[in-house]
Order: structure tokens, then sequence, then C-alpha cells
């Protein structure tokens, strides 16, 4: 009878231990996403390292730097949602940037798979347990690219790697590069003791032949910053935040609403984030905003019988 007990015993604490480890962990993660919030001046560098196709020639680098707020959107215990807000100061101008979503476990994917069409996944639960997803989304709240993976904490490194994911091609080439229409890309966040870090490792492909053309490596750089003047960054979100929010509700329902979303990549000569930047660009306007940006992603959405 004393054995007996005595290994409920030691199998209760083994299990009270493992999930006070897991609480922990999770944490910990939570803090090192919503350590990525903040000033800072950014380098943005991607340079093409292989060629995969033999008549394939590399291209030059892209190097770009930046100054960009980092702002958190909803800090829930299992989703957190930040909003990049760039400061273009040679043209005195804020531009909306890339918002990251973060969640807990999460089964549902929505993958990119060529055309400007994204399938929807379902992940087991074995497959979820312990990561994070990360949802990324284009400067008008559509959906980019989604994946997932697990955060390590080691030996001060905080840093996270997500699964392989295809995405469609990024706005440093969307409307320069006609020879490739699919990104495939791993990415990597790991804060530094002076920001943090997005690594890429990515490969540029043919969808329509299935041939890789070259390997990309990509490395921004967040550095934190006292130096740079946001006050019209922090204007800008204060004053338009309401209507994003709204945008990417209608974004969230549409996907949730469909197993698959197709858009058009134009509309009465435009792209969409030109409608829906144009909308709040508007100084004077009657009506709701928002219900204008719902009008305009109604026309972009391709509906199927």
């Amino acid at each position: 009878m004393f054995k007996l007990q005595f290994l409920f015993t030691s199998i209760s604490l083994i299990l009270l231990t493992g999930l006070l480890e897991a609480s922990e962990k999770f944490q910990k993660d939570r803090e090192a996403i919503l350590a990525m919030a903040g000033e800072y001046e950014v380098d943005f560098q991607f340079m093409e390292t292989v060629a995969i196709d033999q008549s394939y020639e590399l291209k030059k680098p892209y190097l770009e730097d930046a100054a960009e707020v980092v702002f958190v959107v909803e800090d829930s215990p299992k989703r957190i949602v930040l909003q990049h807000v760039l400061w273009v100061e040679s043209y005195d101008r804020v531009v909306k940037h890339w918002k990251q979503e973060w969640k807990y476990e999460d089964p549902l994917m929505y993958e990119f798979v060529g055309n400007l069409t994204w399938q929807r996944r379902e992940l087991s639960k074995e497959e979820v347990k312990g990561t994070w997803s990360q949802k990324v989304s284009q400067v008008d709240d559509s959906p980019r690219y989604e994946s997932y993976g697990k955060w390590i904490h080691q030996g001060g490194l905080s840093s996270w790697q997500g699964n392989q994911t295809r995405r469609p091609l990024p706005r440093r080439e969307y409307t320069k590069r006609k020879d490739y229409e699919v990104f495939m890309g791993v990415n990597r966040h790991t804060l530094t003791p002076t920001g943090w870090v997005h690594e890429q490792d990515n490969f540029k492909q043919v969808s329509t032949t299935g041939q890789v053309l070259c390997r990309e490596v990509g490395l921004n750089q967040y550095f934190k910053t006292q130096e740079v003047d946001f006050t019209e960054v922090k204007k800008y979100w204060s004053n338009h935040n309401q209507y994003w929010s709204k945008v990417s509700k209608m974004w969230e329902q549409r996907m949730e609403g469909s197993d698959q979303l197709s858009l058009y990549k134009e509309q009465d000569g435009k792209p969409l984030f030109r409608h829906l930047f144009g909308i709040i660009a508007q100084k004077t306007q009657s009506g709701d905003p928002a219900e204008k940006a719902a009008e305009v992603i109604k026309k972009f959405v391709i509906t199927r019988d």
C-alpha cells in the first residue's frame, strides 16, 4: 500500500513539474513575441546566393534602410498581433507596413497555393502542440503567408523558426519580376541585445513548371532607437487603427467562411492596397470609410459558383 501511494505521489510530482515547465515556457514565448514591439531603425538585406537553374543569372542584392514602429494591436493570452508602420523621412510620409499575428497551438492555417489563392489547411493536435503560428499580412491586411514552429529559449537565446511556406512575390519584386511567381521561404525571428533580427531562407520558383531559379537569403535587422521622431507615425496609427482593425476583421471573416480565397490582381486599373490606402487618404469624404473598404474588398474577392 505504501509503495502504491509513493508511486502515485511520484507520478503527480512529475506531472506537476511538467505543467510548471510548460507554463514557464509559454510565458517566455509570449514575452519574446511582445519584445519585438517598439521603435526601430531597420536594415533590409536580401541577396541571391545560388543559381539553381543553369541559365539563371543572380541579381544584385537588395539593400534598404528604414525607420519603423511596431505596435501591439492585440495582446490576449494565446493571440498577439503586431503592426509595423514605416516612417519614410525623405518623403515625409507614413506607410502602413506588414502585420504579424501570432497564435498558440493554432490548428487552422491558410497556405498560398499560387495565382493569388490561399487554401485552408487543418493541422492535428500533435503537429501544433507547443507551437506558435505566425500569419503575415500584406500592407492592405490581405493574406500573405502563414507558418508554425516552436520558440526555443536557451543560454540567453530566444528564437523561433517556422516551417517552409509558399508565398507570393514580395512587394520589393512584385512589379519588377515576371520570371517567377512563388517564394518558398523559411522565417527565423531572434531577439538580440539591440532589438531583433528576421532571417529568411528563400527559393524562387516558377509555378507553371516547378523550376526553382535560385536561393536567396534575407537578413532584416531591427535596432532599437531613440533618435527618430515618430510623432507622425503615432498620429497616423491613432487616427486610423480603427479603420484597419475593421479591414482586418473583414479578411478574417472572408477566410473563415471559405476553404479557399482567391483575389483579382487589380480592379479599375489599381491593386488592392492603392484602393484601401486611398480611402483614408481622402481628406473630405462622406460615409464610413470602413464601409467603402468592404465594397472594395468584395470587388477583389473572386467568387466561385
